[in-house]
């Protein structure tokens, strides 16, 4: 929100500017022996003005970082008429945030409903990190970095998009959610657009206290051609509505998102800055998905087509499917970045917000390049091009140990966890693959050591099921099934599997029909992918399996998935670093939907049961013993072979960021977030 009093000082001080400046072209323009002076006298207005616009920017930073109080009119944008009631703004209401008593702006019914539930959900969190301070002499407030971005998807539309670098770089960067998880013990949370929440004993009701005067980033659009998303626009409820009741929408293609609000009956909206979340049911999942599953999308933008007429309702779902805004590779969130740029053939940019509500980044501007090609990262690094980087190739350690860079210090080095895990996937209705035994084989024929040694230089941890490694809800005491070919063979031919034409390659009668044992291996085109099937089936061959691996564009392989138009494949799932619902890989109602995450079509009446146990357990011990179960029940079933969690360097130039390894503060994905870090001054 604007603050009215820099707004002012602003105005005053730019009239005064255009006021002596015509004063003094009156009172010269016909003495011509005097233009220097006038020269000088504009010069030192231009002076005053800039030491001014200093002064505001400081002005800006001490309101930003709570030590100066403000007050003004808050304007709702997309939730209705101006709210003429002068409330603090949007950070500094967190100082009412635990307030047994209602805080006197808060009106009507909001007001009446604080303290139904007693104290605040929300807790300060003591080890969220500090951003360093813009006026600290040591770094440059205009500080850019540069990086990788892998690859890009197929568009950037806030409801449809479910891509790790969009979650990670986008998402995470440029929008907030509800409540933030604490960094060492994501089962608290802190504060997000919702300053205070309560929650019912039952936990079937959450009540939401929205922070007045955040502002939604302006569309980076011509605006000329675009004039209903002119102006600011601020969040709201009925901003959340809007996203709520699309993301319920079965029509609207964010199957990944609804699996974790199945249970939710309704939002209630009591005004701009306060709602009602109702469960239907009693939920341990409702706690992270109304506080930190989904990031509202605003109306503003996704209620209008390109005219700025308003979307018929009957019609929304498949407008919001293929909005235009999406398609444009467009977002627009509230968070301390906003998208400035996205080529997704070139390259896409963040930049620092100066309007967001929060405390600043130090670091200006982020740009991340968008290529395929891993040793190209590399080699953008080592050029200077980039400031850091990540998801290096196996033979880093060779290219960088005896340069003169990093002998000289100049490079910093650190080993870092990766929150996903990565997999070979068996479409489980598919004739073959549906035998357990067959499952079972596949895995032992699977060397994850020489595979792990390939793609990562032995650095990762082979895993035995869905739940995060670094989870309390990991078993570690599961061992990995054992690669082992002889116990491959057995079983395949205890599940009827024979070479009996001796061609080498195993067959079998199903259905009434000879089947031999021939597979095709869908997979992205790159490397690390390709290097795990040709190990794959270097190792099958020996057993008499045949596969064939087919690389393809990422656009292509994700068709075959959501059209489940494959045999095997071969993938990465990013888990949230902690106790995570498995519903949405797992649970068989998401075989029925379309471009769901389960497209195996993996279905188990016990993963099921577990799955909806843990969703009604709230006690953590407990917890972790329904999860860990679940997780050995996939382990037994082999609806994957799975493979391994990386653990992956990232080298940066010092002279560039400050030490990246204060990047790594966080128990949940993404694990590294810049926004500790600053550009120290050249």
């Amino acid at each position: 929100m604007q603050n009215p009093i820099l707004t002012l000082i602003k105005t005053i001080a730019f009239v005064v500017l255009a006021f002596l400046v015509l004063l003094s072209f009156w009172q010269e323009t016909k003495q011509e022996d005097r233009t220097e002076v006038l020269g000088k006298r504009i010069s030192g207005i231009e002076e005053s003005v800039d030491r001014l616009s200093t002064a505001i920017n400081k002005l800006d930073r001490r309101i930003a970082k709570g030590g100066i109080r403000t007050t003004g009119p808050v304007s709702n944008g997309s939730g209705g008429g101006a709210t003429t009631t002068e409330v603090p703004g949007p950070r500094e209401v967190e100082t009412f945030a635990w307030s047994k008593e209602a805080p006197s702006w808060l009106k009507g019914r909001a007001k009446e409903l604080w303290g139904t539930y007693g104290e605040n959900y929300f807790k300060p969190d003591p080890n969220w990190p500090a951003y360093p301070d813009l006026d600290d002499p040591k770094l440059d407030p205009e500080g850019k970095i540069a990086a990788w971005y892998t690859s890009a998807p197929p568009d950037l539309n806030a409801f449809t998009v479910n891509e790790s670098a969009v979650n990670n770089y986008i998402k995470t960067y440029a929008s907030e959610y509800l409540g933030e998880p604490h960094t060492q013990n994501p089962y608290l949370y802190k504060p997000g657009l919702a300053f205070r929440a309560e929650v019912s004993p039952d936990y079937k009701t959450w009540i939401f206290w929205l922070r007045p005067g955040v502002r939604w980033h302006t569309p980076q659009v011509d605006l000329s051609k675009y004039p209903h998303l002119k102006g600011e626009h601020y969040f709201t409820t009925a901003d959340w509505k809007f996203t709520m009741d699309l993301v319920m929408n079965e029509d609207v293609r964010a199957a990944h998102a609804r699996s974790y609000f199945k249970g939710l009956d309704r939002v209630e909206v009591i005004d701009d800055h306060c709602m009602i979340m109702h469960w239907k049911k009693t939920s341990f999942s409702s706690i992270s998905s109304s506080l930190n599953t989904v990031i509202p999308a605003p109306k503003f933008v996704y209620g209008y087509d390109e005219n700025g007429k308003p979307f018929n309702p009957a019609t929304l779902s498949s407008q919001i499917n293929d909005h235009w805004f999406g398609k444009g590779f467009k977002w627009v969130g509230t968070g301390p970045y906003y998208l400035q740029h996205f080529d997704h053939e070139k390259d896409m940019s963040v930049r620092r917000f100066d309007e967001y509500w929060g405390q600043l980044p130090a670091i200006k501007e982020v740009r991340r390049e968008i290529f395929q090609k891993r040793d190209l990262n590399y080699t953008k690094f080592e050029a200077g091009e980039f400031t850091y980087a990540s998801y290096l190739t196996p033979d880093w350690k060779k290219r960088i140990k005896d340069t003169k860079n990093h002998k000289d210090g100049k490079w910093g080095t650190h080993w870092a966890w990766g929150s996903s895990y990565r997999f070979i996937a068996y479409k489980n209705t598919h004739k073959i693959f549906r035998d357990l035994k067959v499952r079972h084989a596949m895995t032992h024929a699977t060397d994850r050591k020489r595979m792990l040694q390939a793609v990562n230089d032995g650095q990762g941890q082979i895993v035995t099921g869905p739940q995060s490694m670094h989870a309390p809800t990991y078993p570690n005491d599961i061992k990995p099934l054992a690669y082992d070919l002889d116990k491959a063979r057995k079983l395949l031919e205890e599940a009827g599997w024979q070479d009996a034409d001796g061609n080498g390659v195993l067959e079998k009668e199903i259905d009434g029909e000879t089947v031999e044992f021939r597979v095709t291996a869908s997979t992205p085109s790159a490397a690390s992918y390709t290097t795990i099937f040709d190990i794959f089936a270097e190792d099958l061959a020996k057993i008499g399996v045949a596969l064939d691996v087919s690389p393809l564009l990422w656009a292509q392989f994700l068709k075959k998935l959501n059209d489940r138009s494959f045999e095997i494949c071969c993938l990465g799932w990013d888990t949230p670093g902690w106790d995570g619902d498995m519903g949405q890989i797992w649970h068989s109602d998401q075989v029925e939907q379309p471009e769901s995450s389960n497209f195996i079509e993996f279905q188990d009446p016990e993963v099921d049961r577990l799955i909806e146990k843990a969703r009604m357990t709230f006690d953590l011990k407990e917890r972790v013993k329904v999860q860990s179960a679940a997780h050995r029940r996939v382990h037994e079933l082999q609806p994957y072979t799975f493979l391994f969690t990386l653990k992956t360097p990232v080298v940066w130039w010092k002279a560039h960021v400050s030490d990246y390894k204060d990047a790594f503060q966080w128990k949940l994905r993404p694990f590294a977030r810049i926004f500790p870090l600053y550009v120290p001054v050249k």
